[in-house]
């Protein structure tokens, strides 16, 4: 599974590609995605860009926490550490 041509931001796609990959290769490559996709490592949290129905938002590790700014995110993973 090659992520450069993966459009991760899309569940549509995303789905596609259990049913035609392994689950572990699927989970391999979204982790390998939100390597790649990482601009920051604030108190233990990845913090990463997504593209939601409300456009792009900064994705705070796997707290289900999203903000509109990057100092947003940053703010809220300095607040509760992982």
């Amino acid at each position: 599974m090659e992520n450069s041509d993966i459009n991760w931001d899309d569940p549509e796609e995303r789905a596609k590609l259990i049913e035609k990959f392994s689950v572990k290769d699927y989970i391999k490559g979204f982790n390998k995605h939100i390597e790649k996709s990482t601009v920051a490592i604030v108190a233990g949290h990845s913090i990463r860009p997504v593209v939601t129905r409300f456009g792009k938002l900064w994705q705070v590790g796997n707290t289900g926490k999203a903000f509109k700014t990057l100092e947003e995110a940053k703010m809220y993973a300095l607040e509760n550490p992982a």
